[in-house]
């Protein structure tokens, strides 16, 4: 097969508002964007899995290089479409390549999860023995075309977007003496009634999941929790450790996890675990936080729905007595009516739309619930039915309802703005009723003054 063999993907910068509008009225901006730039990850994905002999470039409408690269994933060069109707940017894309010295050429949209690597390598092959390969769509348009020399006519006085697409370019084809090979029939998503096109071609890519665990002295919990994890497909395992001087690092490594070190913090250390995982899929899991059987399963289940952001697991203790029984009650109701998991729940999302809401906030308390707050204004966060099963040593260790009272301060402080750092502080020792009183009325006496302040200057 000729060295000189190019294969361009042909794709738009996910703008929300801007992208596979058509399905808007059913996803929503943020998610018919999270859609497309899916859909060419996917597509991108399989384009690598051609050989190597064949080059691949992204042609992209918006966007800068940089934009395109972490949004979509790939190390691909990356091109940029010229301005004008769909027939003259393919147009432009073909020609500029031809003229780079390519033999054979095929364009491919990013609408068509059932486009395999096979197909696309079929497409180079017919054009050794002709010289135009179109893999027709089912709506009437196409999701391939192939030229081994450049033609203008066939791009020009197309009604695009119309169902006899195909038919127009077959007969300007034809007009312009090409010999011509047709493709599989296959399904573009355009359409709301197409997404379940979609969500079938992700599970069955069955994507992996990067798990990710901060940790901090955690050696007792943390062997199991790799352990575990490390029996099922498809699952990386990443320990992000703070600081521990009891071998938890150690530990970890021995079992199989990737280790990585930050500084100490929540935040920082998932921050960190997440920039070092390799998946698609990102899950943020406490140490001594079982997982349900079948969670990856049920994960890429969820995610699958481009409407869906990110989600959660119900909340279940290994304490099964009534008062832990109503205060998992209590964060299930919070969580699936506020779309407000916290973090003990084990809460996930793609990879890409965590590196796009900025990660975690750097803060010592409540990054989960601001990390939250940022992702559902994006899309849907579900609570998945099945139940994690943490640990309920703290309660154990402080009272059950001293834990819940310290919780609600929490809470509380950090809406009324207190600073958290000191939130942090007062958690961690478990601050009397004073100290706790004294944070929340400075606070409130801050949030007053700034109120006045506003009012006497406007």
């Amino acid at each position: 097969m000729d060295r000189r063999n190019l294969l361009i993907v042909f794709a738009r910068f996910p703008v929300p508002g801007k992208t596979k509008t058509r399905l808007i009225p059913k996803l929503g901006e943020h998610g018919a964007a999270r859609l497309h730039r899916d859909m060419t990850r996917y597509t991108i994905g399989s384009a690598n899995e051609l050989p190597p002999e064949i080059r691949i470039e992204l042609w992209c409408d918006g966007g800068s290089e940089h934009e395109i690269r972490e949004s979509f994933g790939s190390d691909a060069p990356v091109r940029f479409q010229a301005d004008g109707d769909l027939g003259k940017r393919m147009f432009v894309s073909f020609s500029d390549s031809f003229g780079r010295g390519f033999g054979s050429v095929v364009l491919v949209g990013t609408d068509c999860p059932s486009l395999t690597p096979d197909i696309m390598k079929r497409a180079f092959e017919l054009l050794e023995t002709t010289d135009c390969v179109i893999g027709p769509a089912h709506d009437g348009g196409y999701y391939l075309i192939g030229l081994n020399r450049s033609c203008r006519e066939i791009f020009e006085g197309i009604s695009w977007g119309r169902s006899d697409v195909l038919d127009q370019t077959l007969a300007k084809a034809h007009a312009s003496g090409l010999s011509i090979s047709l493709l599989d029939v296959l399904h573009d998503i355009d359409r709301p009634e197409d997404i379940p096109l979609w969500e079938t071609a992700f599970m069955e890519k069955n994507t992996s999941i990067s798990v990710i665990i901060p940790v901090l002295n955690e050696g007792t919990a943390i062997v199991d929790a790799v352990h575990r994890l490390r029996q099922v497909p498809g699952i990386e395992v990443i320990v992000a450790d703070g600081g521990s001087s009891d071998g938890t690092p150690e530990a970890a490594a021995s079992c199989g996890a990737t280790v990585v070190h930050a500084p100490q913090g929540r935040a920082v250390q998932m921050n960190a675990g997440a920039v070092n995982a390799h998946s698609e899929i990102l899950l943020f899991l406490h140490a001594d936080t079982h997982l349900p059987d079948g969670f990856d399963a049920q994960i890429r289940s969820v995610l699958a729905d481009p409407g869906v952001i990110a989600g959660s697991f119900s909340l279940g203790f290994d304490d099964e007595s009534l008062p832990m029984k109503i205060t998992a009650w209590g964060a299930n109701v919070r969580s699936r009516f506020l779309q407000l998991p916290y973090g003990d729940q084990a809460f996930f999302l793609k990879s890409p739309d965590f590196s796009a809401s900025g990660g975690f906030p750097d803060i010592p308390i409540m990054e989960d619930v601001l990390f939250m707050r940022t992702l559902r204004s994006k899309g849907r966060i579900v609570t998945l039915p099945r139940k994690v099963v943490t640990s309920a040593r703290r309660h154990k260790r402080l009272g059950v309802f001293r834990t819940w009272l310290i919780n609600q301060y929490v809470i509380s402080g950090f809406l009324l703005g207190a600073d958290p750092t000191a939130l942090s502080r007062l958690y961690r020792t478990h601050g009397g009723i004073s100290e706790w009183l004294s944070l929340l009325g400075d606070a409130v006496r801050k949030k007053l003054r700034v109120r006045a302040d506003k009012q006497f200057f406007s």
